[in-house]
């Protein structure tokens, strides 16, 4: 093989690289106004953690813990709410059960918080570039009460990093924190 053309071969493998470093493209959904908006009042809140992991997501104890501990940071200052309570992570299948809960303890709203993905991402593209970045993604779902209607359904999805940047699990908290900030209170 000439120099050339292992030059060439070269050169495209890195250009490759490059291209497969980034995080995937983020589905974003419609722009919508935070939960706690102006002139939004939810009364009495009961905020219900759902895992909703996939089926072979690795040490989901330990991104419950971070999900919780930022869920328990920034919920019971929402302005919407005339007071919250927090309940344990649970599956997506027990909602019902939640809502019930709800009831009985006399809250006007649920704000269910619908965890999908927590955790870093490493991508290796050979023979030279190698990116970290920390994905965070849930549905935050307010319901009444009484009706059982779903008074506001917002996704969303937070990804930092990015090529040659070393990321693990520290950083997580605080991204979940605030991506929570940014579908409560509306802090960009």
């Amino acid at each position: 093989m000439s120099v050339r053309m292992l030059s060439a071969v070269l050169g495209l493998n890195v250009l490759a690289a490059c291209q497969t470093a980034e995080p995937p493209a983020v589905e974003i959904p419609p722009q919508q106004s935070a939960l706690c908006s102006p002139g939004v009042s939810l009364g009495k809140v009961l905020v219900a953690p759902l895992a909703g992991w996939r089926h072979d997501q690795k040490e989901v104890e330990a991104r419950q813990d971070i999900a919780l501990h930022a869920i328990e940071a920034v919920t019971p200052v929402m302005p919407c709410a005339a007071s919250t309570k927090i309940l344990p992570i649970v599956p997506n299948s027990q909602a019902d059960t939640r809502i019930v809960q709800a009831r009985l303890e006399g809250a006007t709203s649920i704000v269910f918080i619908r965890l999908e993905e927590l955790g870093p991402v490493a991508v290796l593209s050979f023979p030279t570039l190698w990116s970290t970045w920390s994905d965070v993604k849930f549905t935050v779902d307010a319901v009444d009460v009484a009706s059982g209607e779903t008074l506001r359904s917002i996704p969303h999805r937070r990804r930092e990093g990015g090529a040659y940047e070393g990321r693990g699990t520290a950083p997580l908290q605080g991204e979940m924190e605030q991506a929570l900030k940014d579908v409560i209170l509306g802090s960009p």
